[in-house]
């Protein structure tokens, strides 16, 4: 699973100030098994705009199964759906 676009079931925490941070996430595979991924840091959170739609993509070091990855991760804002991106490493 390297590109992909996946919608996720993600837990989350709003801070004070409004700033979106996720903390767990779960996807199914083709072979419809559940996975569930902790996230460890959010390395970086950048507001994208593409074809009018607002959006947040965090890049998050996490851990899958005992290894640790690299997820993207999307946020759209008017649709509140989460979207995992990619698994870079």
């Amino acid at each position: 699973m390297d590109a992909v676009n996946l919608p996720i079931q993600v837990i989350s925490v709003c801070s004070a100030d409004g700033q979106l941070q996720p903390l767990r996430f779960r996807f199914e595979d083709e072979s419809h098994a559940m996975h569930t991924v902790n996230v460890l840091e959010v390395v970086d959170v950048r507001a994208v705009t593409y074809v009018g739609i607002e959006a947040f993509r965090f890049l998050c070091k996490a851990e899958e199964g005992g290894m640790r990855h690299l997820f993207e991760l999307n946020y759209a804002v008017r649709a509140h759906r989460w979207n995992l991106l990619r698994r870079i490493y």
